[in-house]
């Protein structure tokens, strides 16, 4: 006779084997739980990035023109103050020979030295305190289209704005007539602005000049005067010199 031998099977007793599935069903509730909330958070991204590159460059625009307001404003208006403390005989001096007649123009360095130091100190020193303020941007350009841009109830972001200053004098000679010629100071102000958003932060440069100073120097009348304005080549003028 021959023998059939076979291994012992495993059997799971009746509490263990009914305690798996529910095992599995939690595992996948689970997973499926976290499956939900991993769609629901890539989907806010995308919908917040689409809305991001919507909005972007119609905040940038404004906080850009907020910036420049605010730059502008207060680079003229302590100009207007410094140039109280200051005429055109302090920062210059006009010599003359024997005769009248005008042969140097000098500029006094220490009064010059010091409206530059007086003027970026001042608005430096407003840069520094300008407080948080506000953008709105009208709901309808969340949308990122022309028909409803600036449609809705404006949505309001705080902003705060920094910058810092370079300034430098130049000086400028107009002709004034026959025999006069304007000489002109002004300032010229390069502003390095930041503005940081929630969203994004921007930077932008806004230059503006100032005069500070103008004179009216005032020299000989020739004995010929020549208008060559308008001449075509210079063959034409030599013709009419001649």
């Amino acid at each position: 006779m021959y023998k059939i031998y076979s291994r012992k099977r495993f059997i799971l007793k009746p509490h263990i084997r009914s305690r798996l599935p529910n095992m599995n069903k939690n595992e996948l509730r689970k997973r499926k739980k976290i499956i939900k909330v991993l769609i629901i958070v890539l989907l806010t991204i995308l919908i917040c990035k689409m809305i991001f590159n919507y909005i972007d460059p119609i905040f940038e625009a404004m906080c850009e023109d907020r910036v420049k307001s605010v730059a502008t404003i207060i680079t003229n208006q302590q100009s207007t103050i410094i140039m109280n403390k200051y005429q055109y005989d302090e920062l210059y001096s006009i010599e003359k020979d024997s005769e009248g007649k005008i042969t140097v123009i000098k500029s006094n360095v220490v009064p010059v030295n010091n409206l530059i130091s007086d003027l970026t100190e001042n608005i430096q020193n407003e840069f520094n305190e300008i407080e948080k303020t506000k953008i709105k941007i009208p709901l309808g350009s969340l949308f990122g289209t022309y028909f409803l841009s600036g449609v809705g109830p404006n949505i309001p972001i705080k902003v705060s704005i920094s910058g810092t200053l370079d300034t430098e004098v130049k000086n400028q000679f107009i002709a004034q007539g026959i025999n006069q010629t304007l000489h002109r100071t002004y300032v010229e102000f390069v502003c390095n602005m930041k503005i940081m958003t929630p969203l994004k932060n921007y930077s932008k440069t806004i230059t503006n000049q100032v005069v500070v100073a103008e004179h009216v120097i005032l020299g000989e009348i020739p004995d010929t005067y020549y208008n060559l304005e308008g001449m075509n080549n210079g063959q034409d003028t030599l013709n009419v010199i001649d």
